[in-house]
């Protein structure tokens, strides 16, 4: 089996986008494989790196200040950046190459927007159609101004809680 390949999915998680990347680490870049799934990002490391060749962190495990997620994604001419940082603290960047900057930041917005509805809270007594209604309201926006990813309701101007822009 291949540095590329995931042998440990998890009951009903997909993959939804994969690239080659490097992790930026405290005293290192690592070369290997990012995936995004349903449920986490992972990021598996070729062989020949030193030190720590796996990461993964679930998305609900990333943090979240009101309606913002820390997920940023930046781009400059030759590569593109995804950093986030995690509800205790930990940081996390990722360089993959910029000619999929568009998929991954459709993708990632799939993917929290998806982790926010099934964590949504909608009142009890409602019927299923009232639920899914209030949950197709719900949406992920990537900011404009600093890359994070924005938990919107449709219709609603809505404000990035790290650089203020209306959104």
């Amino acid at each position: 089996m291949s540095f590329t390949d995931l042998e440990n999915l998890l009951p009903d998680e997909e993959i939804l986008m994969e690239g080659f990347a490097n992790w930026n680490t405290t005293l290192n870049s690592k070369g290997g494989k990012l995936f995004l799934t349903n449920k986490r990002i992972i990021f598996k490391a070729h062989l020949i790196n030193f030190g720590k060749k796996y990461f993964e962190c679930y998305l609900d495990e990333i943090y979240v200040e009101k309606n913002t997620i820390t997920i940023f994604v930046v781009s400059n001419l030759v590569s593109f950046t995804i950093s986030f940082r995690t509800k205790n603290g930990e940081e996390h960047s990722f360089v993959v190459t910029r000619g999929d900057k568009d998929l991954w930041i459709s993708k990632i917005s799939e993917a929290v927007l998806n982790t926010v509805q099934s964590n949504l809270s909608v009142p009890n007594g409602l019927s299923e159609t009232e639920k899914q209604e209030i949950k197709s309201n719900v949406g992920v926006v990537c900011c404009g101004g600093c890359g994070a990813f924005v938990v919107s309701v449709a219709g609603q101007p809505t404000k990035c809680n790290y650089c203020g822009r209306l959104i």
